[in-house]
């Protein structure tokens, strides 16, 4: 098994609201309701962002708007997937109407590395943070730290874990190194964290642990101002 993680934009000039519905309402039920499509997705999650992260744009660039998950058996099944022909008919068509696809940021990842595990039922809001690792750092010395010593610091940490619901690691595909190749550098992994509610990730922020520890640990091997991420809502599922 193996996901597919695709971060995005809206299209220019369309509102929050406008992209959210069609995302939603339109996009997602194109694929569930195509058998031709859904039969190569084991699961397919969306995941929203929360209306109130948006006001971090302010003081920079355009964040994104949303994530789209998608579990399948193999690199093939997704090849299958987008050579169809009902893939073409219907789904480059529709991306046109409320994506900003020069945005797209994917990558293809191993399944979840589970580093904290609780009950992602009671979660209101959940962290999607892109990761590339530093200049100088191989993919498999990242991997190996960030699996190890770095998810360390959050589940050995109480005053780190206790705000944390479930902390799950998505470590990208070796094989999938072969597109940077191409000129398509692209990002090393996908860190995603539950939380009971924006305040739980706020207080887990202020801890003077997490603020004397975590940052200094990410400068060994995460390139931080590459680092993008969002909160967003708990994820809609729309297949599995």
């Amino acid at each position: 098994m193996i996901k597919l993680v695709c971060f995005f934009r809206r299209k220019p000039g369309m509102s929050v609201e406008d992209f959210h519905a069609h995302w939603r309402g339109r996009h997602g039920p194109l694929i569930a309701e195509t058998p031709e499509l859904a039969r190569h997705i084991v699961r397919y999650e969306q995941n929203h962002r929360l209306r109130s992260d948006y006001p971090r744009d302010a003081s920079g660039s355009p964040g994104f708007d949303g994530a789209t998950i998608q579990w399948l058996e193999s690199l093939e099944a997704f090849q299958e997937f987008v050579r169809e022909p009902k893939y073409a008919e219907r789904i480059r068509p529709d991306e046109r109407t409320f994506l900003d696809r020069d945005s797209l940021r994917l990558f293809f990842s191993e399944n979840d590395d589970v580093k904290i595990e609780g009950n992602r039922g009671n979660a209101g809001v959940k962290l999607l943070a892109l990761l590339k690792r530093k200049p100088g750092v191989t993919p498999a010395e990242f991997h190996r730290y960030w699996a190890g010593p770095h998810a360390s610091l959050f589940a050995d940490t109480p005053e780190i874990a206790r705000h944390i619901l479930a902390y799950h690691q998505n470590h990208r595909l070796e094989k999938d190194y072969r597109r940077d190749a191409q000129g398509v550098a692209g990002f090393d992994g996908l860190a995603e964290q539950w939380y009971t509610d924006l305040s739980a990730f706020q207080q887990m922020f202020a801890e003077s642990l997490y603020r004397e520890k975590v940052p200094a640990d990410e400068e060994r091997f995460v390139d931080r101002p590459a680092i993008e991420f969002m909160l967003s809502q708990p994820p809609d599922v729309i297949i599995g």
